[in-house]
C-alpha cells in the first residue's frame, strides 16, 4: 500500500467550508500517479511503452468533510489485476479518521485510446501495489 500526504488549501473549499466534493477526484489522482512512481512508472514511463492507464468508473463513499488546514493521507491500493485493466481501493485518512473511501478502475489503452493489454514489464511493476493475498 502507498501513503500520499495532501494539505487542504483553503482554495479548495466550498461555500460550507468543507473540501469540495470535486476535489477528492484530484486528490486521488495525485496520490494514484504517486503509487505509479513509486514503482518506477511514472506517467513517462508508461507513455514511453505507447500505453497509458485511464480511468473509466470511481465509486466514492464521503464518510466525513475534510476541512481547510487538515493534513489528509491518501492510501492507495490495488485490489485486482488484470490483462488489461485494474481496480484500486483508496481511502482518504485525516489522523484516523476515514474521510473518503473508493474504488476506482482503470484501463490500459495505446496512445489513441483504444484499449489494450497492459504490457508485461509494466503489469509485473504493478503487483508491488497489490493488496496481500488480494488479486493473485
Amino acid at each position: 500500500m502507498h501513503r500520499t500526504t495532501i494539505h487542504v488549501r483553503w482554495g479548495e473549499l466550498d461555500p460550507y467550508h468543507h473540501v469540495n466534493h470535486a476535489t477528492y477526484l484530484s486528490y486521488l489522482e495525485h496520490a494514484r500517479i504517486a503509487a505509479l512512481e513509486s514503482i518506477g512508472w511514472g506517467m513517462d514511463e508508461i507513455a514511453a511503452t505507447g500505453h497509458q492507464v485511464v480511468v473509466v468508473r470511481v465509486d466514492v463513499r464521503f464518510v466525513a468533510p475534510a476541512v481547510g488546514g487538515d493534513e489528509l493521507v491518501v492510501e492507495t491500493a490495488i485490489e485486482r489485476l488484470r490483462g488489461a485493466s485494474s481496480t484500486w481501493r483508496q481511502r482518504i485518512l485525516r489522523g484516523g479518521e476515514v474521510v473518503l473511501d473508493a474504488e476506482v478502475t482503470a484501463a490500459c489503452t495505446d496512445l489513441e485510446g483504444r484499449p489494450s493489454r497492459t504490457p508485461a514489464e509494466f503489469q509485473e511493476a504493478l503487483r508491488a501495489l497489490l493488496d496481500a493475498g488480494e488479486g493473485r
